[in-house]
């Protein structure tokens, strides 16, 4: 259980453009470091002029140390971002001029428009495929094609006159071909993906919204308030207090039975609106004709003031469709410390415990209760 939840968080990072380009230029600066950092050590042994082993070595200590930021500091991940993004450009945009005696770590090059786009997006991802795109161009093609390191690939190749030519011109050609192809493709699927994960981050967006939310009134649910007091709990301080208000409708079944279940509805949506008017209150509909108004670090006094308000603006509140239709409510407060013992069940316990007092001296009423 613990490792699907683990997944499940993994995944949803992945649908956060910051998360997953942050994870995945953590994966590929620690793979490309592993790679160059055994070709620095074949090229520092084995090659005589050891270039290419002192490049490698550089980038692997900068693909290295890209990936050790990303994974140990959480901020200015753009930026190490950005710096992976230079050292691929300009060590592929390398491998143009220098690709071995056989052409084979051209290769290597094709890679890049397959995680550029994917791991930078569409407008990062050009900003990385173009320039080594265009270094391939200057380097096989025109006007640096001279000044390649192995400008005729497979020297050692000794066919028929003329068909070593051939050869490289056509390793050149497939090589630029398949580059081309691979970077249209990589931008077409990064377009998909953004697409699709755009729509169902909407969908997503929605499912949590209508989860967390009444979908009558628009105020949270019975969710919402479990995740509102649990944040209370784990935030809380020395001496924090929860004051808390229940709100019942007084005789909301005779509503709809006179007047019908519509018009219960505006009445509901009413009262809602009433009881959000006060500034730093977090409400709640419990359910039914049933409200549970929070506030954080007040006194029972201010709270009292605060329940007389709703119940003298509910009570004087009016219905164009029914001009003397009249409605009350009952309104139960209590203060509850925030303390180890503090969780859901015992506050919707206390206030629901101080609706009932309010309603046993009489409705359209505020009380205080005290276990």
């Amino acid at each position: 259980m613990k490792f699907k939840n683990i997944l499940n968080r993994a995944t949803d990072g992945l649908l956060n453009d910051d998360s997953r380009q942050s994870f995945l230029v953590m994966v590929l600066s620690a793979l490309l470091s592993a790679l160059v950092g055994i070709s620095a050590v074949t090229h520092l042994v084995r090659d005589p002029e050891k270039v290419f082993g002192i490049i490698c070595t550089c980038v692997f200590a900068i693909c290295f140390a890209v990936f050790l930021l990303t994974l140990f500091v959480n901020k200015y991940h753009s930026i190490w971002r950005r710096i992976f993004m230079a050292a691929i450009i300009l060590f592929f945009g390398y491998l143009c001029y220098d690709g071995g005696p056989d052409g084979f770590l051209h290769v290597w090059i094709l890679l890049i428009p397959a995680f550029s786009f994917i791991t930078f997006g569409i407008y990062e991802g050009f900003i990385t495929v173009v320039p080594v795109f265009l270094a391939m161009i200057a380097f096989f093609w025109w006007p640096l094609d001279g000044l390649r390191k192995y400008a005729t690939e497979q020297q050692n190749f000794e066919p028929i006159a003329g068909q070593v030519a051939t050869f490289s011109v056509n390793f050149r050609l497939r090589i630029t071909l398949v580059f081309f192809v691979c970077l249209l493709l990589g931008f077409f699927a990064e377009l998909v993906r953004r697409v699709a994960a755009k729509r169902l981050r909407g969908f997503t967006e929605n499912f949590k919204y209508a989860s967390m939310h009444d979908s009558l009134t628009g105020l949270a649910n019975q969710n919402y308030l479990a995740k509102y007091l649990d944040d209370m709990h784990q935030s809380r301080e020395a001496n924090t207090t929860l004051g808390c208000l229940f709100v019942d409708v007084d005789n909301f079944k005779n509503v709809n039975d006179t007047y019908g279940h519509l018009f219960g509805n505006v009445v509901l949506v009413r009262i809602a609106e009433i009881l959000s008017d006060e500034k730093e209150a977090f409400v709640c509909r419990w359910g039914g004709d049933e409200y549970v108004v929070c506030f954080k670090n007040t006194s029972e006094d201010i709270l009292m003031r605060i329940g007389e308000k709703y119940r003298a603006s509910v009570s004087a509140c009016t219905f164009k469709d029914y001009p003397k239709f009249h409605i009350t409510v009952s309104v139960g407060v209590c203060v509850i410390p925030v303390d180890e013992s503090f969780n859901f069940d015992h506050v919707l316990d206390l206030a629901d415990f101080a609706n009932r007092t309010a309603k046993s001296k009489g409705k359209d009423n505020v009380s205080a209760a005290r276990k």
